[in-house]
């Protein structure tokens, strides 16, 4: 793999599967994880990490004999080990509860699935206006609040935050520049909670189309258009391994 990637992981069940909140789900991952690779475990259940290096949620319907997760990787090196221990042994079993889950198949292609060269990115054309779907809750903490709002600066900033933190390209942007310049055009959303196991978050969904400010500068332009085409892998604000800020591209112009 030379880019982010995004897989989604089907399991199949002896039993129907109740629902389960999202740090249920992230906690079965985790222990999937610590059982393939306990190395990679050690990286990824670190606290205060900066940047996560991942995404993953739940993916409809639930419940049933079938779970989909939608996994994200940023940086791909992390997950090699992980990925040849998966192949040696035919898959790895997810324990959800007092529930084993088998692997039934890695889709890797498929509306939430597929892969991009960084060296694409760079051949993005420029944007001055983007579209940007919200598939679940989507909300950025600033001090000590939740802001269930599609704010340009906190959205595009966080972005930034993650490509730098992955990318072996990194943007020089200015984040002062995204609040100067970025500005909403359109938005059709409502507010919606989640309950992620230990407390109800309020976010955002829908679809917003944001547009740049005739003197924005051209650097601005290709990473707008980076930055949104990336958010697909990277997810939107907090909480992105925990089934937050699924977001796709829509389109660009």
């Amino acid at each position: 793999m030379n880019g982010p990637y995004a897989v989604v992981l089907r399991f199949r069940a002896g039993q129907p599967v109740l629902p389960a909140v999202p740090e249920a789900i992230h906690a079965a991952f985790l222990g999937l994880v610590r059982r393939a690779d306990p190395a990679l475990f050690a990286i990824l259940h670190a606290p205060n990490h900066r940047v996560r290096p991942y995404t993953l949620a739940v993916l409809g319907p639930r419940g049933g004999l079938e779970l989909r997760l939608r996994l994200s990787v940023l940086c791909p090196d992390l997950f090699l080990r992980f990925w040849e221990r998966w192949e040696q042994r035919g898959g790895i079993p997810l324990r959800l509860g007092r529930a084993w889950l088998a692997p039934a198949e890695i889709q890797t292609k498929g509306p939430w699935a597929g892969e991009t060269p960084w060296t694409k990115f760079a051949e993005l054309p420029p944007a001055q206006r983007v579209a940007l779907a919200f598939a679940t809750p989507t909300t950025f903490r600033q001090g000590d609040v939740d802001i269930p709002l599609p704010v340009p600066r906190l959205l595009f900033s966080g972005l930034l935050a993650k490509w730098n933190a992955a990318s072996p390209n990194p943007l020089d942007l200015d984040p002062e520049n995204i609040a100067r310049f970025v500005a909403v055009k359109e938005a059709r959303v409502r507010t919606q909670p989640i309950w992620d196991g230990r407390a109800r978050i309020w976010g955002f969904v829908g679809c917003v189309e944001f547009r740049l400010k005739r003197d924005s500068p051209q650097a601005l332009r290709q990473g707008l258009a980076i930055l949104s085409a990336f958010s697909f892998y990277a997810g939107v604000g907090r909480r992105t391994t925990h089934g937050m800020g699924l977001v796709r591209l829509l389109h660009a112009a």
